[in-house]
């Protein structure tokens, strides 16, 4: 079975797009997933992650669409001067935990604005094989209570519904899989950092494994 992997070593960038889980900010940049991912791969990466960010546009509390979220600048960051061969997304956690305005911003949103990225890159020449999704990194129960008012308290049950989301969006238009909620649930406690939301160094090496071996499925 062809993984993700396997099709990276044919290519020679990488743009990783995603929330401050992609753009590794607690780590340093040399073990964050996408940078070990691409070492492996032996491919330039181009890390678009942007921290605090959704991929959805939808209005949050304020009655606007969050800053860089990810339909509003994949465009710019994806298909521009600096386009890269291969795209790997890492988005939802945050569209999942965000629980200030769950009326506008919620799990259709996420689907409508993720569905409408994916779309956009294959029309815009990336083929299914050259794009892998990785599900939302799992939360362990401690890590729902904290990030604020806007972030904390998510029940189990919906952030599960957003992670089967992106599961089958990636099924829905035949690209790579990476199961980063899946590989992470295990041994969830061992993989976080104190702020029990983002991967400590062992996260991200767990997390570029989940994309190495990524599959369709």
């Amino acid at each position: 079975m062809t993984t993700f992997l396997d099709h990276a070593h044919n290519k020679s960038s990488l743009s990783a797009f995603g929330d401050s889980m992609t753009a590794g900010a607690s780590v340093p940049e040399n073990v964050r997933w996408a940078n070990l991912f691409a070492a492996q791969a032996n491919v330039v990466l181009r890390n678009k992650g942007i921290s605090g960010t959704v991929m959805q546009g939808s209005p949050d509390a304020t009655g606007r669409p969050r800053a860089d979220n990810g339909v509003g600048r994949y465009q710019r960051d994806l298909l521009g001067t600096d386009r890269s061969d291969l795209v790997a997304i890492l988005y939802g956690c945050n569209d999942a935990r965000y629980v200030a305005a769950p009326e506008t911003l919620n799990l259709a949103g996420l689907e409508r604005d993720f569905v409408a990225v994916v779309q956009g890159l294959l029309a815009a020449g990336f083929a299914p094989d050259d794009i892998c999704i990785g599900s939302p990194a799992y939360i362990t129960d401690e890590g729902f209570d904290v990030g604020g008012d806007a972030f904390s308290g998510q029940s189990r049950a919906e952030y599960d519904r957003h992670v089967a989301c992106v599961r089958a969006i990636a099924t829905r238009f035949g690209t790579f899989y990476a199961p980063v909620n899946e590989a992470t649930a295990a041994r969830a406690e061992d993989l976080i950092l104190a702020d029990k939301i983002h991967p400590n160094h062992e996260g991200h090496a767990v997390i570029a494994a989940a994309f190495a071996s990524a599959h369709k499925i």
